[in-house]
C-alpha cells in the first residue's frame, strides 16, 4: 500500500494566520475562530482516515490519493485498487445525521437544532462519473461516505450508497475485494499515473481583502499572544522569558499570508515591531530566502510555509 502525503488545507492554514493576527475586540474574531474550529475539525477525521489506512492490512495492492482535486471536483480520498475504484467522501460531525434516498435531503441535529446540509451522496455521484470519464476504464468506481465522529449517529432512509462509520470501511473494503474477486485486473500505478496526471497543483487560498488593522509583532509559542522583543540573537518573550531563536519565522509566514509574499526591511520592522535596522537585516539574511531589487529596493521573497502545523 502507498498513501500520498496529505497537506492541510490552504484555508485552514490562511485562518490560523487570521485569527492569531485579529484583536480580540475586533466583531469578526468569533467568527474567525469558528471556522478554524471547523477546518481543524474535518482535518483531523481525514488524518484518523489516513491512519486507518496504515492499520489496514491486505494482500491485495491499491494505493490511496488523499485531497485529489481536479477541475469543478474535490475528492476526499481516491483509493485504487487492482479491481475497482473506491472514492471517499469524509465527514468528521457529530449529532444525529439523517440521509434520505429519496428527497435527497441531508440533516444534522445537534443540540435540538437540525440544519439542512450539502448531501455526500450527491457529491459522490458526480465524483464518480468524473473519475469514469478520467480512467476511460471498464473499472468499477465506488463512492462510500465515511463519518469519523464517533458521536455520530446514522439514520438512513432509502439510500443505495455505502454510508458507514470509519471503523467499519475496513470491513467494507474486504467486501467489495470479494465482491470483485472475478473482476479483470488493471495496473494500480498505471491507473494512479493516469488520475495524478490531471491533478491540479495546490493553489493559494485566494482570501477578501482584510479591512481592520493587523495585530503587529512577534507573539511567543510557549504563551499565547504575548509578545517577544529581540535581544543578543533571541526573541525573549516579555511575559513568560521563553527564550527562540527563530520566532519571526511564524510572523513572516502570517506576513505572507496575509500581507504580501515579498517583505522590505521597513517593512519586516514594522510587522515585527522591531526597531533595530541592523537587526533586520542580520535576521532576514539569515532566513535565506531569494531576494528581489538592490539597495533601497530590496525585497525578500518568503516561501511557503507552515509552521504551525509543525508546532502541533
Amino acid at each position: 500500500m502507498q498513501l500520498f502525503e496529505r497537506r492541510r488545507p490552504n484555508i485552514l492554514i490562511y485562518l490560523e494566520a487570521l485569527l492569531a493576527r485579529t484583536p480580540l475586540h475586533h466583531p469578526t474574531y468569533a467568527d474567525v475562530k469558528e471556522k478554524v474550529r471547523t477546518w481543524t475539525a474535518g482535518y483531523a477525521g481525514e488524518k484518523w482516515f489516513d491512519r486507518l489506512w496504515h492499520d489496514y492490512a491486505n494482500d491485495e495492492v491499491f494505493r490511496v490519493i488523499p485531497d485529489y482535486a481536479i477541475p469543478s471536483h474535490q475528492m476526499d480520498a481516491v483509493c485504487v485498487f487492482s479491481k475497482f475504484i473506491a472514492i471517499i467522501e469524509i465527514k468528521n460531525i457529530g449529532g444525529v445525521i439523517e440521509m434520505d434516498g429519496t428527497t435527497r435531503q441531508f440533516t444534522r441535529t445537534l443540540h435540538t437544532e437540525t440544519m439542512g446540509m450539502r448531501n455526500p451522496d450527491d457529491q459522490l455521484y458526480r465524483h464518480e462519473k468524473k473519475i469514469r470519464q478520467l480512467t476511460n476504464y471498464k473499472i468499477p468506481v465506488i463512492g462510500i461516505v465515511v463519518f469519523t465522529n464517533p458521536s455520530s449517529i446514522l439514520k438512513l432512509e432509502a439510500v443505495e450508497r455505502r454510508v458507514i462509520h470509519l471503523s467499519g470501511l475496513p470491513f467494507v473494503l474486504d467486501q467489495l475485494i470479494e465482491q470483485h474477486a472475478t473482476y479483470p485486473s488493471f495496473d494500480v500505478p498505471q491507473l494512479c499515473d493516469l488520475l495524478l496526471a490531471y491533478q491540479c497543483p495546490p493553489t493559494a487560498y485566494q482570501s477578501e481583502p482584510i479591512t481592520f488593522p493587523l495585530q503587529t509583532g512577534v507573539f511567543c509559542s510557549a504563551c499565547s499572544f504575548s509578545k517577544m522583543v529581540y535581544s543578543r540573537d533571541l526573541w525573549r518573550c516579555l511575559n513568560c522569558s521563553h527564550r527562540q531563536q527563530n520566532a519571526h519565522l511564524l510572523a513572516l509566514q502570517d506576513y505572507r499570508l496575509l500581507v504580501a509574499n515579498t517583505i522590505s526591511n521597513q517593512e519586516f520592522r514594522s510587522f515585527t515591531e522591531m526597531e533595530s535596522r541592523s537587526n533586520a537585516v542580520k535576521i532576514l539574511k539569515r532566513c535565506g530566502f531569494k531576494t528581489v531589487g538592490n539597495y533601497k529596493s530590496l525585497r525578500y521573497m518568503i516561501p511557503e510555509m507552515d509552521l504551525r502545523n509543525k508546532a502541533k
